[in-house]
């Protein structure tokens, strides 16, 4: 009895240790799993492809900050370091915007269920997203002005390998806080629209200063900067210069300051900075802690559970089933004006798809930011040369961002998407839904970018526009040809309260852009064809031949798609409906 009562033995680093190995087993043992299903393969070859591309542009990046250290340090100017660890440092941010934080193989909120303890809930949760793309650009670039400084200063060495992955930890650390608290941000749909408006105008800010300070930018094929250009230019340093005593006590500036006393050998000094911004790292990392603390208690993210029960009974009472609701509701849809003579079925998805639309930052971001691209850009590009292509060219890029919609409009459907299948419907109509969705967006930009393009350099001409438009109709069915199947054969959850942007599979991706591509290159041989031959008036029936022959192979393969939809349900049921 006495051995029965007997307190248990205390938790061992042996069995903590245990733990880790079996969740790195479970995540392996997943991903390779994952290598079984059809499609993995070519998701495989997708991913092999983007990693070499941006590959070559981290090595890019990183070989041009190492040798813009190495000559801030032989000129003279270390203490000028600091600018380059600020670019590092907004960059990392900017890159988890825009590529957001990539999904796990399975929730580690589950393990909770399990006998873990809090601090290693947080350590675990720490380096379950620690390998994202942009902590990784920005531990390299670090790397890359430790060893730019070793070569200008080899005393220096130990010194700037020490400062330089202090900094790097704390950067890593100041984004694994800020997204762990964006999720719990983003847990109700108010706060996620203003995230969302937040997010649009940090981003067009950056873009705004970009084309505004930036002397490239404002050269206009001058011998030297015109006046205006001085003036902004002026104005960005003497801001500079009042912030710099508060840039000076954060993590860049600590950092660079460490690396000047050590140059002037004051170990103390070198060592106080230093510190400082470890110091920094640790308040990231208790912070960080906070928000784990509140996930190992269980609290929940999602929309129901935010819910108040008020709000609840008000959403059961306005769906409680009736047939005299029904019916009222289906004779409107069919008696209303506004059908143009579509099923009331494709009415009800289109509503769905526009609510979910507004809901979805990642789709918002998306949409918005081609826009402001072009209006910052057109007027540079015009100025420099002639503005004929300026119109061709935006619709071109425009449609490179609306493609990849086509191929995971299921994306957002989660275990709703079997519903389709029960219900009377045909999936040809809920697919050509979500295509109008993405059609109308696709117009909504186009007309945009034509009344930026008439505003900032010339209204195009009319066989310009014509021409433009037959070929965006052309290019835009033939993706929705390969990405209505995509949508259902390879789909990809998404979940808007989650900061990822990510619409598609790689291959997906690829593919969209594939086309788009292809298409943009054949038409713009196309144009400079007609343009050297002095037959404008050509490209308009060319281009309509396209979009004809790409809206009748849209159409025909539309009537196949209830047979596809239901030969491949069960991969689009395996991918939206598993539990992450």
């Amino acid at each position: 009895m006495a051995e029965e009562l007997a307190p248990p033995a205390r938790w061992s680093s042996a069995q903590t240790r245990a733990q880790f190995e079996a969740i790195a087993w479970l995540r392996w043992r997943i991903l390779v799993n994952s290598f079984r299903r059809k499609g993995a393969k070519g998701e495989l070859v997708g991913r092999i492809i983007l990693y070499l591309v941006f590959g070559s542009f981290i090595v890019g990046l990183v070989a041009a900050t190492g040798f813009g250290s190495y000559f801030l340090v032989t000129s003279g100017h270390l203490s000028r370091i600091s600018l380059v660890l600020w670019a590092i440092f907004i960059l990392c941010q900017l890159l988890n915007i825009q590529l957001g934080q990539p999904g796990t193989t399975f929730d580690p909120t589950q393990l909770i269920r399990f006998p873990l303890r809090s601090r290693i809930y947080t350590a675990i949760r720490l380096f379950f997203g620690i390998l994202t793309p942009a902590n990784i650009v920005g531990t390299l670039l670090s790397l890359a002005v430790a060893v730019a400084i070793t070569f200008a200063i080899p005393e220096l060495s130990l010194y700037a390998f020490i400062a330089m992955a202090v900094f790097a930890a704390t950067n890593v650390l100041f984004s694994r806080m800020v997204f762990a608290w964006v999720d719990r941000w983003l847990s109700t749909r108010r706060a996620r629209e203003i995230f969302t408006g937040l997010i649009f105008a940090f981003s067009i800010g950056i873009q705004w200063a970009n084309f505004t300070f930036n002397p490239a930018y404002n050269h206009h094929h001058t011998h030297g900067m015109s006046a205006e250009a001085q003036q902004r230019i002026h104005f960005g340093l003497n801001l500079y210069h009042h912030a710099k005593p508060v840039l000076a006590i954060l993590p860049p500036g600590l950092t660079a300051t460490s690396l000047v006393q050590a140059h002037h050998s004051s170990l103390t000094g070198f060592m106080g900075y230093t510190l400082a911004c470890a110091l920094f790292a640790a308040v990231f990392l208790a912070v960080f802690a906070l928000r784990m603390a509140t996930e190992f208690r269980g609290e929940n993210f999602s929309d129901a559970a935010n819910a108040t029960p008020r709000a609840a009974k008000k959403i059961s009472a306005s769906t409680k089933p009736s047939s005299d609701r029904l019916i009222t509701v289906t004779t409107a849809a069919e008696g209303s004006d506004f059908t143009f003579g579509l099923p009331p079925v494709v009415l009800t998805v289109l509503g769905k798809e526009v609510l979910y639309l507004r809901r979805h930052m990642g789709l918002l971001y998306g949409l918005v930011m081609p826009i402001v691209l072009v209006l910052f850009f057109a007027n540079r590009i015009a100025a420099r040369s002639n503005a004929f292509w300026v119109f061709p060219a935006a619709v071109a890029y425009t449609l490179m961002t609306i493609g990849p919609l086509s191929y995971n409009s299921f994306g957002l459907e989660g275990v709703g998407s079997q519903f389709y299948f029960l219900a009377p419907v045909r999936m040809r109509d809920v697919v050509l839904a979500k295509n109008l969705l993405s059609f109308a967006m696709a117009l909504v930009e186009v007309v945009t970018v034509f009344g930026i393009i008439c505003y900032a350099t010339a209204v195009p001409s009319l066989q310009i526009t014509i021409a433009t438009l037959l070929w965006a109709v052309g290019t835009l069915v033939v993706n929705a040809v390969f990405g209505n199947r995509r949508s259902i054969s390879t789909p990809k959850k998404m979940d808007p309260q989650r900061m990822s942007r990510r619409q598609a599979s790689q291959v997906s991706g690829f593919i969209s852009l594939g086309i788009v591509a292809a298409s943009s290159a054949i038409a713009s041989a196309i144009f400079a064809l007609a343009f050297w031959l002095n037959l404008q008036w050509l490209l308009i029936p060319v281009f309509a031949v396209f979009a004809a022959a790409g809206l009748f192979a849209y159409v025909r393969d539309l009537r196949s798609l209830d047979a596809f939809a239901m030969e491949h349900r069960e991969e689009l049921f395996l991918e939206l409906c598993k539990q992450e």
